[in-house]
């Protein structure tokens, strides 16, 4: 049929829409030869005069439209396809279009499709002259079989009384099976294996939209829509060919609409084992599939909504932390610096600033992961008095400015709690921070511990109480709401309102919880629940001498090549390694120079940003990985972006460490020394 010359009538008043199509079936093998029209009149005109293999037709056009043209050739050419192939058919529309007739329809915009709809047309179109041969021939054959009927009337006549028992048997036994269709919540039919209609229940009925009569000796093509009779046969001949059960999910359309039925098709055999019908049982769940769908459609808007959220953290932690990172790096350099007093308290109070926002941003950050599930946690037993004498011994000065006492009591070094120790460390600051900023001047913060037990499952619980001015019942239930100070805005004091209610969320993430007990004009006690654990092991401590910073300096030589675009950041490394008189900076401003100048200067280090012009620091680094000349070269990763396992996915793709902006002077110095040969120890002043 492919190679046969197709006769269309192509209603489209496009040119472009028209070649378009001719090409498109061209393409696909179809050879053609179309006749295109654009009026009422010229559409008559030519079905009058010649009969066509396809009707191709636009559903609207400035002096006609593709519903007249439908309801003209049904009636000059109705045994002729007709295919709708416009841009502007709804879904809705093409399926009243094809309850009316239409063959199929085509979007212009998958146009592709055209040459297969029109192959299924004309197939579809010889089956049903086909069939119209075979009608024709069964009717002749009913015309000989009558008349042998009455050749042999007389002899039946004999028979008359034995089958007139029968029958009533068969009617009996009918209408017990009618009453079992007519009352089954299910739809039930049968079908021949011509695909006829032989029985149907009343549930059946509903969902094809019939009555029993119109149904009963007709086949699925004449009763539903053709791909939806192109289903159910594709069905029924599968089990015939297996003669096995099957169920499946069959589309269907009823008074609602398009729904879905779940349907249970199985062979009926004769005593032969051959089958000889199909039957179906049904039931509608177009409910349950809407639900389903929408629960699915539900994920991938959260998977979705997930996705973009951390592509904004990322985001935002870089471009906030980029500039802040020339902020306090040069405010750190400067502090370094032989200043006169005031000049001196001016880059502090720069650093108090750049460092209180930095908090914020981190916070702020923290707080949205937690919410979309991104937090990264290490949960191991961690001793409780040693994290309680580091947060300690950080918020010491800050009481002594206010003459506050910290009282802590003894602690066994084998009480523990089951937490990630960074983020304990972080709430314990938060509420020891907050006993003594909202403390009475002179006041009194006490930490208390009690431990729980594991064989009872009871958590330990570690308070913070102060002795200030206390929070109100009505204040106590705003107290964890993110950026609510209480009035406290309206003070000196410093604070972002985010530091509780990310406490309590970094809680409840370690499978903990975080409360508040409070006495007005007697102080507050803030309280952390965490499953307790047994005592963590202790590793020896390293007991060799730390080098001093003199020593570290003049011991640290070699050639660092920083590959960087942003020019401040670059005059920052610079400042900060002037105070290494052995190291020499090489600095290259994109990806493709850095590689160029390692494989020339062959240099010791590499500090590595991950945003250049020309391709990112991790395609650099693969780079670096992919050959055995620069792969022992350690590269150290410098980069604002600080979501969770950043670091992890560099060091995996080949970095040796990785700093993150905005940079401290202390860390930068401490990474050369190691890498450069010097002895380690830690240094914040240099």
């Amino acid at each position: 049929m492919s190679g046969a010359l197709l006769r269309i009538l192509h209603v489209e008043d496009d040119p472009q829409d028209r070649e378009l199509a001719q090409a498109t079936l061209a393409a696909d093998g179809l050879q053609c030869r179309v006749q295109c029209v654009e009026a009422r009149s010229e559409f008559e005109a030519a079905l009058l005069g010649e009969t066509f293999d396809i009707i191709l037709a636009d559903y609207s056009l400035p002096r006609f439209d593709g519903l007249t043209a439908q309801a003209i050739a049904r009636r000059l050419a109705p045994q002729t396809p007709f295919i709708f192939l416009s841009a502007t058919l709804g879904e809705e529309l093409a399926i009243d279009r094809l309850k009316e007739g239409a063959t199929d329809y085509v979007l212009k915009q998958r146009i592709g499709r055209l040459p297969a709809a029109v192959r299924r047309a004309r197939r579809e179109a010889s089956e049903r002259a086909e069939r119209q041969r075979a009608e024709e021939d069964v009717r002749r054959l009913n015309a000989e079989l009558e008349a042998r009927v009455a050749d042999r009337s007389a002899a039946l006549a004999a028979a008359h009384d034995t089958l007139a028992s029968r029958e009533q048997q068969w009617r009996e036994s009918d209408q017990l099976l009618r009453a079992i269709l007519d009352h089954s919540p299910m739809a039930m039919i049968v079908k021949d294996l011509e695909d006829r209609y032989l029985l149907i229940s009343r549930q059946a009925e509903l969902f094809l939209a019939k009555p029993r009569d119109a149904i009963i000796g007709r086949t699925s093509a004449e009763i539903v829509a053709p791909r939806i009779a192109d289903i159910y046969r594709a069905h029924d001949r599968e089990v015939i060919r297996t003669k096995l059960p099957a169920q499946f999910e069959e589309p269907f359309f009823g008074p609602g609409g398009l729904g879905v039925l779940a349907s249970t098709r199985f062979p009926l055999l004769d005593d032969t084992g051959a089958v000889y019908a199909v039957c179906c049982v049904s039931t509608e769940i177009t409910a349950r599939k809407k639900s389903e769908d929408e629960v699915q459609l539900a994920r991938l808007e959260a998977e979705r909504a997930n996705l973009a959220k951390s592509e904004f953290l990322s985001r935002m932690s870089h471009d906030l932390r980029t500039p802040l990172n020339a902020i306090l790096g040069f405010a750190q350099v400067l502090e370094l610096e032989p200043l006169e007093a005031d000049h001196l308290d001016n880059v502090r109070q720069i650093l108090s600033g750049g460092r209180h926002l930095l908090n914020l941003i981190n916070e702020v950050l923290d707080i949205t992961r937690i919410e979309s599930g991104h937090l990264s946690l290490s949960t191991e037993p961690v001793a409780v008095a040693d994290v309680i004498e580091q947060t300690v011994s950080l918020i010491k000065p800050l009481a002594a400015q206010r003459g506050i006492t910290i009282e802590v009591p003894p602690i066994a070094h084998e009480e523990a709690v089951l937490s990630d120790r960074q983020r304990l460390t972080q709430i314990l600051i938060n509420l020891l921070s907050n006993a003594v900023k909202y403390n009475r001047i002179g006041g009194r913060v006490t930490i208390a511990f009690a431990p729980g037990s594991r064989a009872r499952r009871q958590p330990s619980r570690l308070t913070v109480s102060d002795t200030g001015a206390g929070i109100s019942p009505e204040s106590l239930k705003l107290l964890f709401q993110p950026f609510e100070r209480l009035g406290a805005e309206q003070t000196a004091t410093e604070g972002t309102g985010l530091g509780l209610a990310l406490s309590r969320a970094l809680a409840q993430a370690m499978g903990g919880r975080l409360g508040v007990d409070s006495v007005i004009d007697q102080g507050s006690a803030f309280w952390i629940e965490l499953p307790a654990a047994d005592a963590p092991s202790t590793a020896a401590a390293d007991l060799e001498p730390a080098a001093t910073p003199a020593a570290r300096a003049i011991a640290t030589r070699g050639t660092v090549l920083y590959v960087e675009d942003n020019m401040a950041n670059v005059r920052l490394i610079e400042r900060i390694l002037k105070r290494r008189p052995g190291v020499e900076l090489v600095h290259a401003p994109q990806g493709t120079v850095a590689l160029a100048l390692v494989r020339e200067r062959r240099p010791n280090a590499i500090l590595l940003d991950l945003h250049l012009p020309d391709m990112t620091g991790d395609e650099v680094l693969r780079h670096l990985w992919a050959d055995p000349d620069t792969r022992t070269i350690p590269a150290v990763v410098v980069t604002a972006d600080a979501t969770p396992g950043i670091a992890r996915r560099l060091q995996a793709s080949g970095a040796t460490a990785c700093l993150t902006k905005p940079l401290d002077v202390g860390d930068v110095l401490r990474v050369v020394d190691e890498l450069l040969g010097a002895p380690a120890g830690s240094e914040k002043h240099v």
